[in-house]
């Protein structure tokens, strides 16, 4: 952005190749900046001396799509999501699909997205590695991480600390009169995945949304403090 009004031209290397990029040299660009290589790991801008405004929609945000996929897959129901971009949760999707869910396109911006239980069937294992895009995207690792709780199998992670929700001693218990307290119920009618409710402290987005699905999956009441991390997936 800085880049779009300096003097002469801009080249950024090691650039992020994420939808969200793109997005924002699309409405620079529409603004009147000149930013080249968007999607790519180089963006080459031409410095202007003036930009004016414009009429832009902003993308549909692919990491809460996912969460509320993910959401459907944790708790065995269906779900319809819209707006959504397939081809931006396209990693997601293709991981879903091998453990079993079923997912259906219905118009370019609507997905459907099952995982309801059949005569007892469960949904299958999977690995997941994350990667920059078009791989699987690591804001939604911990959602993911919360599903692969309802069975076993493998989750690698890029970022060290991302795992801080998944360690014992940051589910803590809070205080009841707590007013950052909110109560998330469990409502899976088939509970055999061990998961029971407790008092969990959010102490970052994706890790608090990720308690939030595990919650909507355990059986019994789960306490999560801190949610001003994550209210404004409004969940």
């Amino acid at each position: 952005m800085a880049a779009c009004m300096a003097d002469g031209t801009t080249i950024l290397s090691n650039v992020a190749r994420e939808p969200e990029v793109v997005d924002l040299a699309r409405f620079l660009t529409k603004n009147g900046a000149c930013v080249e290589g968007a999607g790519s790991n180089k963006l080459v801008i031409k410095g202007k001396s003036y930009l004016h405004g414009c009429k832009c929609t902003i993308a549909p945000d692919r990491i809460e799509a996912g969460t509320f996929m993910l959401a459907a897959a944790i708790t065995r129901s269906f779900i319809s999501i819209s707006p959504v971009i397939p081809s931006q949760v396209s990693g997601l999707m293709q991981k879903l699909l091998a453990a079993g869910c079923k997912i259906r396109q219905c118009s370019h911006d609507t997905l459907e997205v099952s995982a309801v239980s059949q005569c007892g069937e469960n949904l299958r294992g999977f690995e997941v590695k994350t990667g920059p895009f078009p791989g699987f995207p690591t804001d939604l690792q911990l959602q993911t991480m919360a599903l692969l709780t309802t069975w076993f199998k493998s989750c690698r992670s890029l970022f060290e600390k991302r795992m801080a929700h998944g360690i014992k001693r940051t589910a803590e218990a809070w205080s009841k009169n707590s007013s950052l307290c909110k109560l998330c119920s469990g409502f899976r009618k088939d509970n055999r995945n061990g998961l029971s409710g407790s008092c969990l402290a959010a102490t970052d987005l994706r890790g608090g949304i990720s308690l939030v699905l595990a919650a909507l999956a355990a059986e019994g009441t789960t306490e999560i403090s801190g949610v001003a991390h994550i209210v404004v997936m409004r969940m």
